[in-house]
């Protein structure tokens, strides 16, 4: 089986590329953060440069900075993804794909503005679709190897 890139793989592309361009959002989201709570740039969770934020503010900048953090951890998987399983199902993994960005602009919001709690709507979207993106780049991979 040979791989032909047609020009519905150009969703996965854009796919991949707004997922980038979510991720540097939340990333300049959470640097914004740091400015209006007067933090250095340097400043993460814990350190001594938040001691001086109140419960609230320091509450506030953690949840800013897990989002951020859940966006850079999950992005190789999501954009890999994508793009691996386009080759072999073009249509199907750009929606999957679309469902990740739903889901993860549901989970940052919801968590940034509830905690934990609010982050479980966007984690019923990313992780079915991760799941299911890895699952058809393995099947398209064993389908094109004869495998299957």
């Amino acid at each position: 089986m040979s791989i032909v890139i047609g020009t519905s793989y150009v969703w996965n592309i854009v796919t991949a590329t707004v997922m980038g361009l979510q991720t540097a959002a939340m990333s300049g989201c959470a640097s914004r953060q740091k400015e209006r709570l007067g933090l250095p740039h340097s400043a993460e969770v814990g350190s001594r440069a938040t001691e001086k934020l109140s419960d609230a503010e320091n509450d506030e900048f953690s949840r800013f900075q897990k989002v951020h953090q859940a966006h850079v951890e999950y992005l190789p998987l999501a954009q890999s993804s994508v793009l691996l399983a386009g080759l072999f199902y073009p249509k199907l993994s750009a929606y999957l794909g679309a469902a990740y960005i739903a889901g993860r602009f549901v989970y940052s919001f919801g968590y940034i503005r509830n905690g934990p709690e609010g982050r479980k709507w966007g984690v019923m979207l990313i992780c079915p679709s991760v799941i299911a993106l890895l699952g058809a780049s393995f099947y398209g991979s064993f389908k094109a190897l004869a495998l299957v």
